[in-house]
């Protein structure tokens, strides 16, 4: 019997950065070749059950032209959605209750249940009783993917949550709907464009860091999920002394070691107001403590929404209004 797991957010924001780390080696080494895996389109029937032949990492599979019942447990949700389909299963759970999917996706899918987190063990029988007639499962899901394909016909999508536009890329292609991601990437790109020069045009060459601050640790982030966003979405300049990052996108530090870094502006991710910032007088020193440019995320938004297409064009919006509100006073 399989049956799922609750994980603490505090455990799953741990296992998270294990899993970036795993998911951000196989991501660089796919990017090195530039594009997806090879997508070949075979059609091999006319009638309303017309199948065609993808090439995935596992070889050949045969899938419908148009699935209408999709399974996804490859973290892609909220692209197939942007893509036209609602699936009927999904492993995008909540960062904070492993039992529900994430607060964007109740809106979009009410009626829909998790079948656990899509990096961790997924519900096989519940993935049996929705009858999918096609699988999306990711490289986490390595282990199963002989059960899967054993329940419909499996796809395995090559790329972890943190490497967000080549997992876009890949569903599309094997959905045929390259053109509908095009047109939703160009949309955000020039969203956030418009962003940047907004906020650019009153912080000029000032530069930005990302920290999340919790009740035992200080990380500091320069790649992925809210990192990423402000560094290359939003083209905003990374600070002076922001410390390489671990393959996950970030790297722990100490409270010591902020006196060596002095950002004009903060985004900092904390999930409450207990986290070892509190009376530092390192922290009250610094540059965009004392000019109050500090902007309040939470760790579950970003683990949430940053990693995902309707996610980060939500928090996109919040990001910069936080900062426009601020530097506009």
């Amino acid at each position: 019997m399989f049956s799922l797991k609750r994980i603490s957010f505090v455990g799953i924001a741990l296992f998270m950065m294990v899993m970036l780390y795993g998911c951000g080696n196989s991501g660089q080494e796919a990017q090195g070749e530039n594009s997806p895996p090879a997508v070949k389109s075979e059609p091999v029937a006319t009638n309303s059950s017309e199948t065609r032949t993808i090439k995935d990492a596992k070889g050949d599979v045969e899938i419908p032209v148009n699935p209408v019942r999709i399974a996804d447990v490859s973290g892609s949700t909220e692209e197939l959605l942007v893509l036209g389909y609602k699936p009927v299963i999904t492993g995008n759970t909540d960062m904070a209750n492993s039992l529900e999917i994430t607060p964007i996706l109740k809106k979009e899918l009410p009626n829909v249940t998790p079948v656990g987190w899509f990096q961790t063990e997924v519900n096989l029988e519940a993935i049996s009783a929705a009858s999918p007639d096609l699988i999306l499962a990711g490289p986490t899901q390595e282990k199963i993917y002989d059960q899967l394909n054993m329940i419909a016909p499996t796809v395995r999508v090559p790329y972890g949550f943190n490497a967000f536009r080549e997992r876009f890329a890949f569903v599309a292609e094997v959905l045929d709907k390259k053109t509908e991601m095009d047109e939703w990437l160009k949309a955000y790109d020039q969203r956030a464009q418009q962003l940047h020069d907004q906020i650019t045009k009153i912080t000029k060459e000032e530069t930005f860091a990302v920290i999340e601050a919790t009740e035992k640790e200080i990380r500091i982030y320069s790649r992925t999920g809210i990192a990423d966003m402000i560094f290359n979405d939003l083209g905003l300049l990374i600070a002076p002394g922001t410390p390489e990052p671990d393959p996950w996108g970030g790297k722990v530090t100490s409270l010591e070691a902020l006196s060596t870094f002095n950002p004009d502006h903060i985004i900092l991710l904390s999930d409450n107001d207990r986290n070892v910032l509190d009376q530092s007088k390192v922290w009250s020193s610094l540059k965009a403590v004392k000019s109050k440019n500090i902007y309040r995320m939470t760790s579950r938004q970003n683990y949430n929404e940053a990693f995902f297409a309707l996610g980060k064009e939500a928090l996109l919006e919040q990001i910069a209004e936080q900062i426009n509100e601020h530097i506009n006073k």
